[in-house]
């Protein structure tokens, strides 16, 4: 293999930055930042009530997040405003 092969890191598949959600006086989601790249696996861990559910509600478009932005494949497929548009 080539130097230049070894050195590149993998594509970003998805892109998460800032992603804050509120319901009423709570805070779900604080500033959420997340990199998945191709070939990676992640698991969400954490306590009941640590947001994980209300991430993935996001990034499906079940909830519309407050503030941040979700790009997939280097294409920006939702920001705040344009999730709240589309009902979430």
């Amino acid at each position: 293999m080539d130097a230049d092969h070894t050195d590149r890191q993998p594509a970003r598949r998805l892109v998460v930055r800032g992603l804050t959600k509120r319901f009423g006086g709570t805070t779900a989601l604080a500033e959420v930042n997340l990199t998945v790249a191709a070939g990676q696996v992640h698991a969400l861990l954490g306590a009941n009530g640590a947001g994980k559910s209300t991430l993935i509600k996001i990034l499906a478009g079940v909830h519309a997040a407050d503030s941040g932005e979700v790009t997939l494949r280097g294409r920006l497929i939702g920001d705040a405003e344009s999730i709240q548009n589309r009902g979430g």
